[in-house]
């Protein structure tokens, strides 16, 4: 018996290994066409209608156009994914139900709402996992960890590569207690390897080149070789900041999504034409593009670390926040982490123009690390992400994000969201509905 347990492992192993590079493909494919879509929509069509940037108008209603797409979609098979304000989700789905995430995270993304792509990325992949499993010989334990090895090569496609795939989704399983501890190695390397061979794609093969995309990636940072006191100690409580500001967006977010009183569709729609409008205010005043305020933020951090204005920054971290409130409350499809990283980095600039002795490079560290703790809890991926985003300072920095890291997930531990105590009512009712 074990040894025809070790047999069906080892053909799961090649499944993920060959089932990596087409969700990889798929990946890039659907990052392609948000991309195009945000191209068309945002440079295309103003460039035709004669204007040097999108007319005020223009900036509003499109976002409320997404509401009404996105309204649209989740009446499809899928209901358009989880929301958001779940996190990223990891749960089985059929492969029909694609054709409403998808559609749903293109209007999304697309049309300029604050989200990321990260969630709907995993559902692709664990949905052409599901698709997988149709067709190859796989069944039971062997099916579902393969279902969940789409997810890992989705996931590195987004990041450029396995590591932080496999670190993301290894402290988020571990977090949720669903897998045995002793199991987690076991039930992850094929993900992993899934992971590694999606790569391929990105880092080619003998002549072929691969193919290449703009992932996460920050400007070049002044070189930082030594951990000063003075940083340390502002770090600390930039990591204090940055947490207590992602935790308050969540809680209203969540305040946003109990208005129950407009109805699903007129809440998506208003809540689109808000986040256009705190995008025309934000241009208005600070005379910026709409951009640093719409989408996800990832393309727009090396201009949010060359704005040398701290009240740009202020407004910034004010309009994005808020656009980023509305964007996961009211019901649009998405991922939460890229924004909350982009905020992360704005509140990190906003610190190293006004308080003194602080240097660029661990304030930006800082930022990520407390961002991306507080939003996932997810800690050690956290640290992971700044030291490859860090480049030659990433040795000298480490210090600093791991104690980010750590303060924020204190943080967010102490200040829990509406979903904590969810869950914690769940968990005090159990044992008195199963005496």
């Amino acid at each position: 018996m074990r040894n025809s347990d070790g047999k069906e492992y080892v053909r799961t192993l090649v499944f993920a290994a060959l089932l990596g590079v087409p969700v990889a493909f798929a990946a890039v494919l659907f990052q392609t066409a948000i991309h195009d879509l945000i191209h068309l929509v945002w440079d295309v069509i103003p460039d035709e209608l004669g204007w040097s940037e999108p007319s005020w108008w223009y900036v509003v209603l499109v976002p409320g156009l997404a509401g009404l797409l996105v309204a649209a979609a989740v009446r499809l098979p899928g209901h358009g994914g989880h929301s958001p304000l779940e996190g990223l989700g990891a749960e089985p789905i059929r492969p029909i139900e694609l054709a409403s995430i998808l559609p749903a995270a293109l209007a999304t993304l697309g049309l300029g709402l604050v989200l990321g792509p990260e969630a709907p990325l995993i559902a692709l992949g664990m949905g052409l996992g599901a698709l997988s499993v149709k067709f190859l010989p796989s069944e039971g334990t062997g099916a579902q960890l393969l279902v969940f090895s789409g997810a890992f090569a989705a996931v590195a496609a987004l990041f450029g590569g396995p590591l932080i795939a496999a670190f993301l989704l290894f402290e988020v399983t571990a977090a949720s207690g669903k897998i045995p501890a002793q199991q987690i190695g076991r039930a992850l390397l094929p993900g992993f390897v899934a992971a590694g061979t999606g790569a391929l794609v990105f880092t080619g093969v003998a002549d072929w080149q691969g193919l290449h995309q703009g992932n996460l990636s920050l400007p070049s940072l002044p070189p930082y070789e030594s951990v000063r006191v003075t940083d340390l100690a502002w770090c600390l409580v930039m990591a204090v900041v940055v947490a207590g500001v992602i935790v308050a967006l969540r809680h209203l977010a969540h305040r946003i999504a109990a208005q129950s009183a407009l109805g699903p569709v007129p809440l998506l729609v208003v809540a689109g034409l808000l986040v256009g409008t705190l995008a025309v205010v934000f241009r208005a005043t600070a005379d910026r593009p709409v951009d640093l305020v719409l989408f996800s933020g990832q393309t727009e951090l090396p201009d949010v670390v060359a704005e040398g204005s701290a009240a740009v920054l202020v407004l910034l971290v004010v309009t994005k926040g808020l656009a980023y409130a509305l964007s996961l409350g009211a019901g649009f499809r998405g991922g939460p982490v890229f924004p909350a990283i982009a905020l992360g980095v704005a509140a990190a600039m906003v610190a190293e123009n006004v308080l003194p002795g602080l240097h660029t490079t661990p304030a930006v560290a800082t930022g990520i690390a407390a961002a991306t703790t507080a939003v996932l809890r997810v800690p050690f991926t956290a640290v992971l992400l700044v030291s490859l985003l860090m480049g030659p300072s990433a040795f000298d920095v480490a210090p600093i994000a791991v104690l980010a890291a750590a303060i924020a997930w204190l943080v967010v531990t102490w200040l829990p969201t509406p979903e904590d105590r969810a869950q914690a009512r769940l968990t005090e009712a159990a044992p008195a509905g199963s005496a």
